[in-house]
């Protein structure tokens, strides 16, 4: 079980590409919630083991079904916001 400050981390997600997982990891910190990538080095250093492994995005216990609720909620919208 991994944990930081005695907080335990827990897989969000798992996806089949680095870059996706980067894509979700930006808009969780978007929203104040820290994130890591495990296995990121694995991943690049062998990239035709990643769609087998797959790369799992881990988040804080406490922060999960904020992160759930924010990245549902963007996968879910008819509408999306670009900043300019």
């Amino acid at each position: 079980m991994e944990s930081v400050n005695n907080e335990k981390v827990v897989v969000f997600r798992t996806y089949n590409t680095l870059f996706e997982a980067n894509v979700v990891k930006e808009l969780l910190a978007s929203n104040d919630i820290p994130s890591m990538i495990k296995n990121e080095h694995t991943t690049v250093l062998l990239p035709m083991f990643s769609p087998m492994s797959g790369v799992a995005l881990m988040v804080l216990e406490k922060d999960l079904a904020k992160a759930q609720e924010i990245v549902d909620g963007t996968n879910n919208s008819d509408n999306v916001l670009i900043e300019k």
